[in-house]
């Protein structure tokens, strides 16, 4: 199996004789669908994930923020004379809405470059552009050999080999990817966050939305890769999806 050219790869460690929890979504994916959403309808779940998105990244960061100021910035755009919070708010919408139109747009033919990895690091307050430093030499690529290991990753995510894994394997192993290789001096996390989702969303499964009472197993499984085990990633991120897609078939029930 073809793998990323670079030693800080994690090994891919799936069990895949045992996948329920692929049922599990496919399965709630079926019932959604079958509930043939209105425009109207389709438009309501689409807001509410991005308050959920926006507001549980932010929180994950360590921000102090509530649903009300995501979902006011949701219906209506921020201004640049708006507070930092609301600016941070609006940025972080915009990149969702980046990969989301792009999934929309092409479907599982929506690739993943060093150039749209760039545009999706909306930071307010913070230069464009990658790291110009290292800070530790033994985890992360030096900044002068970035531009080659970010392509090299880019291209792995359009191998055959990579095709052939479920959405959320794919958006586990770019999540990992990108938050080993740090790509950026400042918020990785949430740029990878946005990055991974582009491979959930073109397969019409819901961004990765690491709710406040999933932080500490979120924690946990990014540890787990660390040490080259990615399936508890996968295990949390289905999890993530399975959640989303419970909710959105409750919520449309309940409004019929």
């Amino acid at each position: 199996m073809q793998r990323p050219p670079d030693r800080r790869t994690p090994t891919i460690l799936f069990a895949r004789a045992t996948y329920e929890w692929v049922a599990r979504v496919n399965q709630k994916h079926k019932q959604l669908a079958e509930l043939q959403l209105s425009a109207g309808e389709q438009e309501t779940l689409d807001r509410w994930t991005e308050i959920e998105f926006v507001y549980s990244t932010l929180k994950l960061e360590g921000t102090e923020i509530q649903r009300q100021p995501v979902a006011r910035i949701v219906s209506s755009p921020a201004s640049e004379n708006d507070a930092e919070t609301d600016r941070s708010i609006a940025a972080l919408l915009e990149s969702l809405r980046t990969v989301t139109a792009l999934a929309d747009a092409h479907g599982r033919a929506a690739i993943l470059s060093p150039e749209l990895l760039l545009k999706l690091h909306n930071v307010p307050g913070r230069a464009p552009g990658f790291r110009r430093s290292t800070r530790d030499k033994s985890v992360m690529p030096a900044a002068e050999h970035l531009p080659a290991v970010l392509e090299s990753a880019c291209q792995w995510f359009t191998a055959e080999s990579f095709a052939e894994f479920h959405p959320i394997e794919q958006a586990s192993l770019v999540l990992l990817r990108l938050i080993d290789i740090q790509p950026f001096e400042h918020a990785n996390e949430r740029t990878a966050l946005v990055a991974a989702s582009l491979f959930t969303l073109r397969s019409e499964l819901p961004p990765i939305i690491i709710k406040p009472e999933m932080h500490t197993a979120y924690r946990n499984a990014l540890e787990e890769g660390v040490r080259m085990n990615t399936r508890p990633t996968v295990d949390l991120l289905a999890k993530v999806a399975e959640g989303w897609l419970s909710d959105a078939i409750l919520k449309t029930e309940r409004k019929r």
